[in-house]
């Protein structure tokens, strides 16, 4: 029988030698060849968007090759190889659960529209797949595998039957038919032979690492099966997401908080706990689609450098089953945090609770008499709450939900209110407050909400959702809360920033007693670019509030001052029409404060994200006329899938009043300050590592720069530690 070596060389295809042996044999390794053969067949890896390169990680047995969920797979041919379905086994290591029922290989007769797979859905149930002519069967086995664990499966094909073998115990069996034994055509490796997608996305392969896959013609013995349980599998595996991955994104934010890898969505529960901060968010490891979201977990001691850890909790239950949506975190009357929930059920959303399992807050476990809300008031006909936000007044704990009435054809954005004497008990009362967009412009349904206190005030922050071509933005009112009700000291909210891009920040004090926000900056590209980029979305700079005259202002957090390196300094000078004035050249992580007194010039700003011949640069400037800030990003970039748009916001500047703006530019990302006031943000994604000076310019008159500083800022070098000690749940 034939033995077959699988190697990986360093580009977007493998190799594989054929010699004689008893069974093959695939492993991945970083050799060009085997010692004793050379390249005689080529092996494709299904790569479905930016990959070029194989990653190959350490492993098992060796290194083994890690895979994201979606854009990796490696697909073997197998005729005249074999004359029927081979048995299967491999090492498989799950970061995460699969968006869709997945399979860690398969086996397939194109012809004849047949295969057999080794599957796994998106709860962690190991199956068998049959699928024929259209039609797919599954067969699971009772009981979840775990993720951050080394696993063993194998799939023992004859002609009457399948087996599928996990960590050495048969897990199920499906008969088969002699069709479906007659498979000899192509073996896909990490994805399953099923296709299904969520718009771009393969949703059947699987996120982790993937070690020595073997095939045989016979089924394996038990005794076989039993010398795979190498004493190695107690080790746990490092699920990191190579460095190499983004190597050359220049695109990729390096000192702002962000995942790993692929999808992620809000920030909640930010907190301070035993001198470390912990914050998490809305994240789909195994994808890059908003489905199967779990808690996402991130800890930091400065509120700059991240470790991102192993998720907090994930959907396994009837009440969460589709999804760990949204909420918010407190601490109990024994100073214990408690995170609160939004659970994706079966029929409705709901209401639940989990606690740390342990003083390191990195193992959560479910509350056992969740759901503490399960249903919607009776009095409204939608049935979508979801976010809750939850404080404590007095002996009493309130906790408000975001929501929408429906007033006849008319829909509001609203809050419904609850209270509780113990988190866990709650009773409905009203609306907390309700929006009148014909008014105030507040939109038709209200997410994230926020209810924090400063000075004496509350700020009730919500973020209206997208609705007939306008927005999201995030909203405030300042006010008080009297009678169980928000009193709003105007009727109509102000913007947290001046341009929209910025969204449900979660907010807490940080060491010094400072009120501290961090929120979601979008991405906003398409599907297309998300593919190719392989992550989405990132988290901003932490803020620091203060509230005057019922406004909030925000000003960078002074834990980013130790990331500052180099300084240069550049005179300050007269800037005219047609003479840009270049700060900062060739640089992607920088931060950078300008004092400027506006002249005569009818417009003035920056020009970001430029290259030396002008194919590409975005415009953040102000029009004096207009009364606006606008970001003009029509020619920001010559990459596809992404949007070239301009973006406004009401600010109006007085001529001849000195101002102090100040921009964090970390690869995609643009924070900015006016006066440590107001804040906007926007995303630059050009298609040249060049396209990165930073240029003062002035349109019909001029303006008067000062004091300028430039600091080159240094990455805040966050990691993963997605290796969970045995002994741990």
């Amino acid at each position: 029988m034939k033995r077959i070596k699988l190697f990986v060389l360093g580009a977007s295809c493998l190799f594989f030698n054929q010699n004689i042996s008893a069974q093959h044999l695939f492993h991945f390794e970083k050799s060009d060849l085997s010692d004793d053969g050379k390249q005689e067949k080529k092996l494709s890896v299904d790569y479905r968007g930016r990959k070029a390169v194989a990653e190959i990680v350490p492993a098992l047995t060796g290194n083994g090759m890690r895979t994201d969920g979606y854009s990796t797979a490696v697909n073997v041919g197998l005729k005249q190889v074999f004359a029927h379905a081979p048995s299967v086994s491999g090492y498989f290591a799950l970061e995460t659960y699969p968006t869709d029922t997945a399979a860690f290989f398969s086996v397939s007769n194109k012809e004849a529209g047949s295969w057999i797979s080794a599957c796994i859905d998106k709860f962690g149930t190991p199956m068998i797949g049959i699928g024929s002519a259209g039609n797919v069967k599954y067969f699971p086995a009772n009981f979840k595998v775990n993720k951050f664990r080394w696993l063993h499966i194998a799939l023992n094909v004859s002609k009457n039957s399948a087996e599928l073998w996990v960590n050495g115990k048969r897990a199920g069996r499906a008969a088969i038919d002699q069709e479906t034994y007659l498979l000899s055509d192509t073996l896909r490796i990490a994805r399953d032979t099923r296709r299904k997608f969520n718009h771009v996305f393969p949703v059947t392969a699987i996120n982790g690492i993937v070690d020595e896959i073997t095939l045989q013609e016979q089924s394996y013995s038990s005794k076989s099966i039993a010398l795979f349980q190498v004493k190695g599998m107690a080790k746990a595996p490092d699920l990191g997401v190579p460095s190499s991955r983004f190597a050359g994104d220049f695109n990729r934010p390096k000192y702002h908080l962000l995942p790993a890898a692929n999808w992620t969505n809000e920030t909640h529960s930010l907190f301070l706990h035993n001198g470390v901060y912990h914050i998490f968010n809305q994240k789909n490891g195994t994808n890059l689609t908003l489905d199967q979201i779990n808690w996402g977990h991130y800890t930091s001691k400065d509120l700059v450098s991240w470790t991102e850890q192993v998720p907090a909790i994930t959907p396994d239950r009837d009440y969460d089953m589709k999804g760990i949506w949204s909420g918010h975190a407190v601490k109990d009357e024994k100073g214990t945090p408690v995170l609160i929930y939004t659970g994706g059920g079966k029929d409705a959303f709901t209401f639940d609770l989990a606690y740390p399992a342990d003083s390191s807050l990195l193992t959560w476990e479910k509350y056992s008499g969740n759901p503490v809300v399960s249903s919607s008031p009776e009095e409204f006909e939608r049935k979508d709450p979801h976010d809750p936000y939850v404080w404590r007044e007095g002996n009493d704990w309130y906790m408000i939900i975001g929501f929408g009435e429906k007033d006849g054809e008319k829909l509001k954005g609203s809050l419904l209110l609850y209270k509780s004497k113990d988190l866990k008990k709650w009773t409905y009362l009203h609306p907390l407050f309700t929006g009148d967009p014909d008014k105030d412009d507040s939109g038709v349904f209200w997410e994230m909400p926020v209810f924090w206190k400063l000075n004496g005030k509350y700020i009730l922050l919500v973020n209206k959702v997208p609705y007939k071509g306008k927005p999201a933005v995030a909203l405030y009112w300042t006010g008080d809360f009297r009678n169980e009700k928000f009193i709003p000291d105007s009727p109509v909210p102000k913007r947290l920033e001046v341009i929209n891009r910025l969204l449900s920040p979660s907010v807490n004090f940080d060491a010094d007693g400072r009120t501290t926000a961090i929120a979601i900056i979008p991405d906003e590209t398409s599907a297309r670019a998300t593919q190719l980029a392989g992550w989405t979305h990132l988290y901003s700079i932490p803020r620091v509030w203060s509230l005057k005259n019922d406004t909030i202002y925000q000003r960078p957090h002074p834990a980013l001052e130790t990331l500052r390196g180099e300084v240069t300094q550049p005179a300050g000078k007269t800037v005219s029409p047609g003479e840009p004035f270049i700060i900062s050249s060739q640089k992607h992580q920088v931060e950078i404060s300008v004092d400027l007194t506006p002249g005569d010039a009818k417009r003035f700003g920056f020009l970001v994200g430029k290259n030396p011949n002008g194919s590409e640069f975005s415009k953040i400037f102000f029009d004096l006329e207009s009364n606006q800030l606008i970001v003009d990003q029509t020619k920001s970039t010559q990459r596809k899938f992404y949007p070239l748009q301009v973006r406004k916001g009401d600010y109006k500047v007085v001529r001849g009043k000195p101002m102090n703006l100040r921009l964090f530019i970390d690869g995609s990302v643009v924070e900015g300050f006016i006066d440590n006031k107001e804040a906007f943000t926007t995303r630059l994604f050009p298609a040249e590592a060049a396209s990165s000076d930073v240029a003062i310019y002035a349109e019909e008159g001029s303006i008067k720069t000062g004091n300028i500083k430039v600091w080159d800022l240094k990455s805040s070098q966050n990691k993963t530690n997605f290796i969970v000690p045995v002994s741990g749940k």
